[in-house]
C-alpha cells in the first residue's frame, strides 16, 4: 500500500515519536522511484474532478501573492431549479489566471478521490488523527500564499513537477488556531531552501514559517496532508469530562464562601486532578478515547444494507479505520468504534483483528480464520454489524484515471 511506502520513507514509528511536530525534514525519493506517488492524482483525474463536481469557492480557489483571486475572475454564477445557485469555474478563465501566476487549491480532495481517500485512511490509522488532504497546482515562480505558517502539522507529497521551498523556522512555539497571542513578524531570512521533486516528501511542523513556488513554466502538483492537532487543551477538555464522576467536581464553585473555604475547595480539586494525571496509562487512555470515538468516513453499502442478506463473497471492511478491540466479560470481545461498543463472542476475535488492521475480506475468508463458528452464525453477525454501520461494503479499487 502507498501509505506503507510513505511510512517507510518517513522512518516508520520513529517519525511520530521523534520528528512529527518537532522539526522540518525532507525525504528525497530514489531516482528509480520518482513516480511512486504519481497514481494518487494524475492531471487527467484532476481535470475530471474539476469538470464533474460542484466545487464552490473557497473549496476550490485560486491564490496569488498571499491573497485569494476574486471569484468573478474565473467563475460564473449558475442557477438550477430546485438546487442552490453556485459559482462554476469557467475553463478558459481559470486557465488564464493560472498562466498569470495563480495557484489552484482544491481542499479536502480526500473526500472525492478514492486513491487519496484510501491513502488517507491508512495514514490516519498509523498517526491516530484526522487528516485532510488538499491539492495544489501551479505553473509559475509566483508564490500563491507568500511566507506563512499553519496551525497544524503538514506532510507534503510532491506528485509531479518540482516545487521550490523556503523554510524560515518558528517564532512562536506550538501556536493554536484560537490562541492568546499570534506570531506576526515574518523572519527575514530562510534557514533552509530546497527543491522538491516528484516522489519527495516533506514535513513542516505547525508554526513553522514557509513559502513555496513552482519552477518557472513547469507544472507542479503536490498534496498536503494536514494533521488535526491534539493538544494539552484538548486533553484537559476530555479530562474534565472524566472527572465528572467525582461529586466534588460536580459541586458548585464556592464563589460566596470565605477565602479559607475557597482555598480548601481548590486544594481538594487540585488533588483529584493530580491523582488522575499521575496514572501511568492516562495518555494512552486518551488516545484510545480518540480512536474509538473518531467518526468513520462516509461509506454506503447499497443495496446490501437495505435488502439485508450479505453474500458470502462480498468484500467487507470496518467503516472506522481506528476501531479498537478490548476484552469483555466472560471471554467476550468488545469492538469499540465511532463512539459505540459491540460485545461479541470471543471466538470471533481473530476475524475482527484482521478487519481492525485495515484488511478487506469476506465471510468465506473470515470463516477460514474462525472455523469454530458456523458459517450461518458468522454471516448473521457480519450482517448485524453491517446494519449497525460498523461494517461497510468495500469499494473495488479503481484506476486513478477517470
Amino acid at each position: 500500500m502507498i501509505a506503507d511506502l510513505i511510512s517507510d520513507r518517513l522512518g516508520g514509528d520513529s517519525f511520530p515519536a521523534q520528528v512529527l511536530g518537532r522539526e522540518h525534514r525532507v525525504w528525497k525519493a530514489p531516482e528509480e522511484d520518482r513516480d511512486a506517488l504519481s497514481h494518487l492524482l494524475t492531471w487527467d483525474a484532476l481535470n475530471h474532478l474539476l469538470a464533474t463536481h460542484r466545487l464552490n469557492p473557497p473549496r476550490l480557489r485560486l491564490a496569488l501573492d498571499n491573497s485569494s483571486v476574486d471569484v468573478s475572475a474565473y467563475c460564473e454564477r449558475r442557477i438550477y431549479r430546485r438546487m442552490p445557485e453556485w459559482q462554476a469555474p469557467v475553463p478558459h478563465l481559470l486557465h488564464k489566471q493560472l498562466r498569470e501566476g495563480a495557484t489552484l487549491v482544491l481542499d479536502a480532495i480526500d473526500e472525492m478521490h478514492p486513491p487519496i481517500a484510501r491513502m488517507t485512511c491508512a495514514l490516519e490509522r498509523w498517526l491516530s488523527t484526522r487528516i485532510q488532504v488538499n491539492a495544489y497546482a501551479s505553473w509559475t515562480a509566483k508564490e500563491g500564499f507568500g511566507v506563512h505558517w499553519d496551525d497544524h502539522d503538514v506532510i507534503v507529497l510532491q506528485i509531479s513537477g518540482r516545487k521550490r521551498w523556503r523554510i524560515y523556522g518558528t517564532t512562536r512555539e506550538a501556536p493554536l488556531h484560537y490562541d492568546v497571542d499570534f506570531a506576526t513578524d515574518i523572519p527575514e531570512a530562510p534557514i533552509d531552501e530546497f527543491v522538491m521533486e516528484a516522489g519527495d516528501i516533506l514535513h513542516v511542523p505547525r508554526g513553522c514559517w514557509h513559502a513555496a513556488a513552482a519552477s518557472e513554466g513547469e507544472p507542479s502538483l503536490h498534496l498536503t496532508c494536514g494533521l488535526t492537532t491534539t493538544t494539552g487543551v484538548d486533553f484537559l477538555a476530555w479530562l474534565s469530562g472524566v472527572l465528572r464522576e467525582h461529586v466534588h467536581v460536580r459541586r458548585d464553585v464556592p464563589r460566596f464562601s470565605t477565602p479559607v473555604e475557597q482555598r480548601k475547595w481548590a486544594a481538594e480539586l487540585s488533588q483529584i486532578l493530580s491523582d488522575h494525571l499521575a496514572r501511568p496509562d492516562i495518555v494512552e487512555e486518551y488516545r484510545t478515547y480518540l480512536d474509538t470515538t473518531a467518526q468513520a468516513r462516509p461509506s454506503f453499502s447499497l443495496p446490501t444494507a437495505v435488502v439485508g442478506e450479505l453474500d458470502a463473497r462480498t468484500p467487507i471492511r470496518l467503516a472506522s479505520h481506528r476501531a479498537r478491540l478490548e476484552g469483555g466479560p466472560d471471554g467476550t470481545v468488545v469492538l469499540a468504534a465511532q463512539g459505540r461498543r459491540w460485545t461479541l463472542a470471543g471466538v470471533i476475535r481473530p476475524a475482527l483483528e484482521q478487519l481492525a488492521n485495515g484488511a478487506v475480506s469476506d465471510a468465506v475468508s473470515l470463516h477460514g480464520i474462525v472455523p469454530d463458528i458456523p458459517v450461518a452464525a458468522l454471516r448473521s453477525t457480519l450482517e448485524r454489524l453491517l446494519h449497525d454501520g460498523v461494517l461497510t461494503i468495500a469499494e473495488t479499487p479503481r484506476s486513478a484515471k477517470p
